[in-house]
């Protein structure tokens, strides 16, 4: 790497940890910039707006994207302490993956261009919602960079209003919204284009229309275009508008709170996932460096090799597992989704689980039941609750597996013989890398549950833990049932 950023220009991303200190790329790597990743989000968790210059521990760095817009015009200035609000507008930004690189394909596309390496897998990165960030989804960090330096080189930028202008049109709007709450019906009807075209002459007069600043004007024209259509009945109108109002409010309050909350299950997801991919790195790390610097009897080193042999082991399994999450989130269902005679899925499923184990599974299948699905994602779902109910089951206890069916779903049933799973617990231990109380020291990543739950999610069923009638824990799903021939 080092190599490769010395042939040409180049920018590192630096950050700031939580004792507020910078977080500076490796010395080794030689670049010609550094600059900072750090977005402002508004109260709404929405990025609009960065600062083009941070100053931390008395050093000043530019912006990556102010950094970046200079790799492809140096002489472009670094305005300093300045609010940059990008209009996001330049879209699709190409995406190139890195194995197409690797194998030698697609470079001459890249050629000339300011080109951002960064991951853009859901779950692995920081990711962020723009003002046109689509269906309100979150974004990958590395986007929303390339995005503000397109802007930059582009000159695409959104200016503030100035007050006296704002002043103004805010009064002119409020002049009219009384205006139509006084005349007649007909007079209203030839207002309604005027107010239905605000929200574009503000836009016209490069105001930053997406601003929450000019939210209560887009929101004040709503509302006259809503008075204008409600009638004569001036007292009806103004309660229906204020109920809307609130109605409204209490949405986007809502909606606002879910934003910031995934946010935090976010970062707490990557800080799990850098904790846990850390621990099988440093074991590895060791016991190479013990390979390398003693001389090691032939059955010491070859102990030590078996154990870099399960680390890494251990290190691709939970990669694999939390690519086949992301890739989940990528497949659709009315696409993939395949009719499948759920109860032969689940017989065949169950004869292979037992022919590998001596433990005993009691098993109970209704035939028949027909559900949409992916074969090998519900084989996925099945190898994870009875691998899961044997990890928790005393030795010599039996494990029951049901199938049947509940109203329009096929409900399939897991319960062993364990101590359960507590009431509190019954939700968290879905999430990635969510580890029960119960798990104790057993080996375990924290993400079969996880898979379980996504995979159930996207065939649109659902998945919950319960209290089994024997006193262990029982896992229930329920998946749609269908009809083979598309009647219903």
């Amino acid at each position: 790497m080092a190599l490769a950023l010395a042939k040409g220009p180049s920018a590192l991303a630096a950050g700031v940890d939580d004792e507020g200190h910078w977080l500076l790329p490796n010395q080794v790597l030689k670049v010609g910039a550094v600059g900072h990743v750090s977005f402002d989000l508004d109260r709404d968790g929405v990025v609009r707006r960065f600062s083009s210059t941070k100053q931390v521990d008395g050093r000043t760095l530019p912006a990556l994207p102010v950094a970046a817009a200079r790799l492809g015009n140096p002489q472009l200035p670094i305005p300093v302490n300045v609010i940059l609000r990008p209009a996001f507008r330049t879209r699709p930004v190409p995406v190139v993956s890195a194995a197409s690189i690797l194998g030698g394909r697609r470079r001459e596309a890249l050629r000339g261009r300011v080109v951002f390496i960064g991951t853009s897998a859901a779950g692995i990165g920081d990711r962020f919602i723009s003002p046109v960030s689509k269906g309100g989804s979150p974004e990958p960090g590395v986007l929303i960079e390339a995005l503000s330096t397109e802007a930059i080189l582009s000159k695409d930028l959104l200016g503030t209003a100035p007050p006296l202008i704002t002043a103004f049109m805010a009064l002119g709007l409020g002049l009219l919204g009384n205006l139509l709450l006084t005349a007649s019906a007909r007079a209203q009807i030839l207002f309604v284009p005027m107010i239905a075209v605000a929200p574009f002459l503000l836009s016209a007069a490069s105001l930053q229309v997406l601003n929450t600043e000019m939210a209560p004007l887009a929101a004040f024209s709503a509302l006259l275009l809503a008075g204008a259509a409600a009638g004569a009945d001036r007292s009806r109108r103004t309660k229906v508008a204020m109920g809307d109002a609130r109605h409204r409010i209490a949405e986007l309050e809502h909606l606002q709170e879910s934003i910031a909350e995934a946010r935090m299950q976010n970062a707490e997801a990557q800080r799990v996932v850098a904790h846990e991919l850390k621990t099988p790195l440093t074991s590895v790390k060791g016991l190479a460096q013990l390979l390398a610097q003693f001389d090691l009897s032939p059955s010491e080193r070859n102990r030590v090799a078996q154990m870099v042999v399960s680390e890494t082991a251990r290190l691709a399994q939970m990669v694999d597992a939390l690519l086949d999450l992301e890739r989940l989130r990528l497949r659709n269902y009315d696409r993939d989704a395949q009719p499948l005679d759920f109860s032969a899925l689940c017989t065949q499923r169950v004869e292979v689980i037992k022919a590998g184990t001596p433990r005993k599974i009691e098993v109970d299948l209704a035939p028949g039941l027909w559900i949409l699905g992916d074969k090998a994602l519900l084989d996925r779902v099945i190898e994870n609750l009875v691998s899961n109910a044997f990890k928790f089951s005393p030795e010599g206890t039996p494990v029951r597996f049901s199938l049947g069916q509940a109203g329009f779903h096929a409900m399939l049933e897991i319960e062993d013989q364990g101590s359960g799973v507590p009431v509190e617990e019954r939700t968290r231990i879905f999430g990635r890398f969510a580890r029960g109380s119960a798990q104790g020291l057993a080996m375990g990543l924290g993400l079969g549950l996880a898979l379980v739950a996504e995979v159930v999610t996207w065939h649109r069923g659902s998945v919950e833990a319960d209290d089994g009638p024997h006193g262990g824990g029982l896992f229930r799903v329920r998946l749609p049932l269908t009809v083979v021939g598309g009647t219903d």
